[in-house]
């Protein structure tokens, strides 16, 4: 009688390590944190606990920010304004240096033109040739002046963008209200991505023989999940336990428990 007891115990306790009682989270939860430094102008607190599409929700004070743009964009736009000028100039000085050269050219081998003749023509034509060269170098300094201009213009909607938080998901906590002043790397919000659930479970070595044959019950009942990530180290934390993800459908309401077992 002792021995049938003693082998149903073991059963029961077999089983019982075998269920595993977890809770459904949100697939997943991202922090949004500083990536700039200044005074918080905007913060929609009121929508924690709620999804939102593509609504911004903090804003960091960027007045600076949008006049330098205002400013840089209208230096691009005087810039190269210049440049088609310049590149009009280049165009007329090329021209007129090839007849510079050709008036030398037809003279240089004469003996009826004079050597002061000869040398008036090519001093004109070098002066020509000068001038065209100063232009084309011009024309390249602009150019230098307008890439720059237009990674500065980079630069600042990237800060502007940066300054913008916009979210697209479900608020989960936003950590800042406006007047604060937040560093580079402050948190922000939290955002939780509840276009699915997951349940996280800590499975044995033996739960672990023969895995990929093994059928997931949720609540008593056989299910055809599979394990979304199946860790085959151990957990450093729960030591000894392997670490395993199921991907659930969105549920009504997250954070419920529910029971799972691997048999």
């Amino acid at each position: 009688m002792k021995k049938i007891f003693f082998v149903i115990f073991l059963f029961s306790c077999t089983v019982f390590a075998a269920e595993h009682i977890a809770k459904v989270e949100p697939f997943e939860i991202y922090s949004i944190k500083s990536a700039v430094s200044g005074k918080v102008v905007k913060s929609l607190i009121d929508l924690e606990g709620k999804s939102v599409k593509n609504k911004e929700i903090i804003k960091i004070d960027s007045y600076i920010d949008e006049k330098t743009l205002i400013d840089l964009q209208n230096k691009l736009k005087n810039l190269e304004d210049i440049l088609k000028i310049e590149k009009e100039s280049l165009k007329n000085l090329k021209k007129l240096n090839e007849i510079k050269k050709d008036n030398y050219n037809r003279i240089k081998n004469l003996k009826t033109k004079s050597k002061f003749e000869k040398d008036l023509k090519l001093s004109d034509y070098l002066n020509t040739y000068n001038l065209y060269l100063s232009q084309k170098e011009k024309i390249k300094n602009l150019q230098i002046q307008i890439d720059d201009i237009k990674l500065n213009i980079e630069k600042t909607k990237d800060i502007l963008d940066k300054k913008s938080i916009k979210i697209d998901g479900y608020i989960y906590k936003i950590y800042v209200k406006r007047g604060d002043f937040v560093n580079f790397g402050s948190p922000l919000v939290d955002v939780a991505d509840i276009s699915k659930a997951k349940v996280v479970i800590y499975l044995d070595k033996d739960e672990m023989k023969n895995i990929e044959n093994k059928k997931i019950y949720i609540n008593g009942k056989k299910t055809d999940l599979k394990f979304y990530k199946l860790f085959k180290i151990s957990d450093p934390i729960h030591i000894s336990a392997y670490r395993a993800e199921i991907l659930l459908n969105r549920p009504k309401l997250f954070s419920k428990l529910i029971k799972v077992e691997i048999k």
